[in-house]
């Protein structure tokens, strides 16, 4: 089910403070189609985000972290996610040998905490986002199932997404579309807090 960014951003403050589970629950709750006032629509891509992104020659580093952190399964399963999705560059991007040492066992959680910081819940298509940034005045905030909120802005009419700590990512490659949401390339990773 797609739900428009509309929706998700009413909810965003909501969301924001929830455990995983109230998060949950509250995605739900917006993504039901009985919000007559929004647009729901179903994603019409084929393969799941897991198989775009394993396939993808781009995004082999993602990849591996998502199965080294267990969340492959995850965005294999029905969603819908929207996955803002660094590249090989972006990984290569990292200091020192920061990628390496996230994929280490001891690390899983530091990993997967960054990496559900680059997925919000529903499909939020690049058109959501620019509008939802004109109607907010400049800036939109999402709230990611890794708890944290990024600020989506717009420069030069590339939408840019900005982490907790400052750091910013470009949305390079827009709107993939596999079954169960879609995948936008970002050219930087993200950071929670």
């Amino acid at each position: 089910m797609r739900v428009s960014f509309l929706a998700m951003a009413a909810a965003a403050a909501v969301v924001a403070g929830c455990s995983g589970e109230e998060r949950a629950e509250q995605n739900a709750a917006v993504a039901t189609p009985g919000n007559a006032s929004e647009t729901v629509r179903q994603p019409a891509g084929q393969g799941t985000i897991a198989q775009l992104l394993g396939g993808s020659a781009d995004h082999s580093r993602l990849a591996g972290a998502l199965r080294a952190a267990g969340l492959e399964a995850t965005l294999a399963g029905p969603g819908p996610y929207t996955i803002f999705a660094p590249t090989d560059a972006a990984f290569e991007k990292l200091p020192g040998a920061t990628a390496d040492s996230l994929m280490q066992a001891e690390q899983k959680a530091r990993l997967t905490s960054i990496l559900t910081y680059h997925i919000v819940p529903g499909v939020v298509m690049a058109a959501d986002l620019a509008k939802a940034v004109e109607a907010g005045g400049g800036k939109a905030v999402l709230a990611t199932l890794g708890g944290g909120n990024v600020t989506v802005t717009a420069v030069d009419g590339t939408l840019v997404i900005t982490d907790a700590k400052g750091g910013q990512a470009r949305v390079i490659r827009p709107d993939g579309t596999p079954s169960n949401g879609v995948v936008h390339g970002i050219d930087a990773v993200l950071m929670p807090s």
